[in-house]
């Protein structure tokens, strides 16, 4: 019931962020739309961070990273000015609305409520040493450089919405299958680490059974994937686009060489046997001649 509780109370703030971000898109109507964007994606930031800040419990921003993309969509695609095919810009929104309703979904299923707080953010807190920089490392580190990196690679599908285009190419069907594969992964190695956690006995162990024993990390390559189906998508409206490969670069910058080290060294400190499975299984793309 107290989860259920705590679901009910992330809702609503949620809610409250959503309103607050069409008030100020609003208000800055006669703004560049890409800085209205990204001060709004700011605003929404600062309005999470002061409930993390009240609650004591940065997991406010999880749900962030899922449900405020395909509301910035929303804010573009339904501005005045947009002008993208109707047609491509469909297929982009259900695109991005299969990756966050999945990625909606694993978090619910695996979010305690508010007594628990991801390990990433109490190891970061941890390490503070005087208010202010707790205050620092938890507003900028923790929620402004992840919404700034997710902006990035979200503008790339924003470019679908607003600008006009011929109808759907060979780009965005390319990018649609990456996209369903990239989900498809996800929820199959999902699902897989779900089921191993929820035995006890699997405490302390490595997980190496199913994708996990070709890869550490599939749900992060498959997280890559998606927002590489972003730039492809912007790539179908002109070749011209590729400056945008910036937000894929910057994501997988955030992933492999942030998220994927972090992770990897708390595992070794816990999990027997973790450095002998690094040995011969990569942290992204699958090693598919290991053998058992």
């Amino acid at each position: 019931m107290n989860k259920i509780r705590d679901l009910i109370v992330i809702l609503i703030g949620y809610c409250i962020c959503f309103y607050l971000m069409m008030m100020s898109w609003n208000l800055m109507f006669e703004i560049n739309i890409w800085l209205r964007l990204f001060f709004v994606d700011v605003i929404a930031t600062i309005f999470i961070y002061l409930c993390s800040v009240l609650f004591r419990n940065s997991s406010w921003y999880d749900a962030y990273w899922s449900v405020i993309p395909p509301f910035l969509l929303i804010l573009v695609w339904t501005d005045f000015n947009a002008d993208g095919n109707f047609l491509r810009s469909v297929l982009v929104f259900a695109c991005v609305m299969l990756w966050a309703i999945r990625l909606t979904y694993n978090w619910i299923r695996s979010w305690d409520g508010f007594n628990h707080e991801d390990w990433r953010y109490v190891m970061m807190k941890g390490r503070t040493s005087s208010k202010f920089e707790f205050a620092s490392v938890d507003f900028f580190q923790i929620h402004l450089i992840p919404t700034v990196c997710v902006y990035l690679t979200t503008v790339p599908f924003c470019f679908v919405l607003y600008y006009p285009s011929n109808g759907v190419g060979i780009f965005d069907l390319f990018a649609t299958l990456t996209i369903i594969s990239a989900v498809i992964l996800q929820i199959v190695s999902d699902q897989q680490m779900y089921k191993f956690r929820q035995d006890p006995n699997n405490a302390n162990k490595v997980m190496d059974k199913g994708l996990w024993f070709y890869s550490r990390h599939p749900n992060y390559l498959g997280e890559i994937l998606f927002w590489s189906g972003g730039l492809i998508f912007a790539l179908g409206s002109t070749l011209s686009n590729i400056w945008l490969i910036g937000g894929t670069i910057v994501m997988y910058i955030l992933i492999a060489r942030a998220s994927i080290p972090m992770m990897d060294k708390r595992s070794a400190e816990k999990r027997d046997g973790f450095l002998d499975y690094c040995k011969n299984t990569p942290p992204l793309l699958f090693n598919f001649s290991k053998t058992k």
